[in-house]
């Protein structure tokens, strides 16, 4: 019934986590409001357009995979994620767990690179260094970045790879707005954001739409989401 969420899923986190940093700030007067186009790129595979709506607590993702195209709505004032499946006219909640002693609130918006507690700053194995103070990126301000962490190849393997992305940050926004990425030197895929609009986001955005009928997560018998994918929040 719900064949490809999984995979919706993970794309959705990887963009998410990778490249937007999205703000969740708790104090909502910092976060600039604004929509953007979005569009993930992997070699051998078709684009995966989609939009970004960013306001003072919330965020809306809505992705394009093949012919279904599926929104994800992060509510930090309610501290759930929505799923929208608009082609069903279904959805699914899901409440965030409570931070760990250890782990920053989900609420909180994530550092960007050069941040001080972003985990360049934390980690010795990664390595941020910026490459230009000041680069424009369509009509917007950034910071471009490279971050690369070394590693060994497997358990019983000695080579070593080095993940390197190459970030664009756009200090404004609290976004990086394009991100590139390397194994080695060979490109695995892009993500950008473009055509970038300023201005306050109306609420109908976030909230689920009349006629939606809610379904529940299908789950395996360990809890985790079918195809071993795990949700993270932007």
């Amino acid at each position: 019934m719900h064949r490809g969420l999984p995979f919706f899923l993970r794309i959705i986190s990887a963009a998410a986590i990778l490249v937007f940093f999205v703000p969740m700030k708790a104090i909502s007067g910092e976060v600039v409001e604004f929509s953007a186009e979005m569009v993930q790129r992997i070699p051998n595979q078709d684009s995966i357009p989609g939009r970004l709506y960013v306001a003072k607590d919330k965020i809306r993702m809505e992705a394009v995979i093949g012919e279904n195209r599926r929104i994800t709505i992060e509510d930090g004032s309610a501290r759930k994620t929505l799923h929208l499946n608009p082609a069903r006219k279904e959805y699914m909640e899901m409440p965030w767990p409570a931070a760990k002693p250890n782990q920053p609130d989900p609420s909180i918006r994530r550092p960007l690179p050069g941040d001080p507690n972003h985990p360049c700053v934390k980690r010795a194995q990664l390595k941020c260094k910026m490459l230009n103070k000041e680069e424009k990126i369509g009509n917007r301000k950034t910071e471009k970045w490279e971050i690369a962490r070394v590693m060994q190849a497997g358990k019983q393997d000695a080579r070593t790879i080095v993940i390197r992305s190459l970030v664009w940050v756009d200090r404004r926004l609290g976004v990086n707005v394009r991100e590139e990425r390397f194994l080695d030197k060979n490109p695995k895929g892009s993500s950008e954001l473009h055509a970038i609009k300023e201005g306050l986001q109306p609420k109908t955005l976030f909230q689920v739409p009349e006629g939606y009928r809610r379904v529940e997560m299908p789950k395996t018998p360990s809890g985790a989401l079918p195809g071993g994918g795990s949700v993270q929040r932007p």
